[in-house]
């Protein structure tokens, strides 16, 4: 069994690669057949998005939390894609997105985390040295499990009263399978 990824084609059970089938020239022409086309791009797609404040600085105020939240939803919006739930505490912040499919994900955190950060730095004087940490996590999300996350998400207060930010940002990256170097995944 072989499986097609970019250009090359990788033999799984053989661990082997060779140049892609599918760029050598065929033999005869190709017929496309009406069943072969695809005329729209069709994306079900959902990704929980976690990052901090700059070394975890306690600078999200629960007062204008809502506001920051508003915020990001309208860039998140004119990027073509849906907030549909967010949530965090003082020193982060989840947000659960559908993208759209025109955007890469470090694009779109890119301009969700310049933008809110310009807000805050604007909005409240003494939060103008606000900034967010250099990294994110992203992670998909399969249909069952979106009812659990909007919860989690929603009672972000209650759970960060057991459990840091620290040791909930490092199990997501083990229930998801991610290999990290502690020493530079938290800044």
């Amino acid at each position: 069994m072989t499986e097609e990824f970019g250009t090359a084609t990788r033999t799984p059970d053989a661990g082997g690669v060779r140049p892609c089938a599918s760029m050598e020239r065929p033999s005869a022409p190709l017929q496309v057949g009406m069943d072969q086309l695809m005329s729209n791009t069709h994306l079900s797609l959902r990704i929980h998005l976690v990052w901090a404040t700059k070394n975890r600085r306690p600078w999200l105020d629960p007062e204008w939390r809502p506001r920051l939240f508003a915020c990001a939803a309208t860039i998140i919006t004119r990027k073509g894609g849906r907030l549909l739930s967010a949530g965090g505490v003082r020193d982060h912040v989840h947000l659960y997105v559908e993208p759209a499919a025109t955007i890469s994900i470090a694009e779109l955190v890119g301009a969700i985390k310049s933008h809110t950060a310009r807000w805050i730095q604007q909005t409240f004087p003494h939060r103008r040295e606000f900034r967010w940490q250099h990294g994110y996590g992203a992670f998909t999300v399969s249909g069952p499990d979106d009812t659990a996350l909007r919860d989690y998400i929603r009672n972000q207060e209650q759970h960060h009263r057991e459990r840091a930010f620290t040791g909930e940002y490092l199990s997501l990256l083990e229930i998801h399978g991610i290999e990290y170097d502690l020493t530079h995944t938290l800044d």
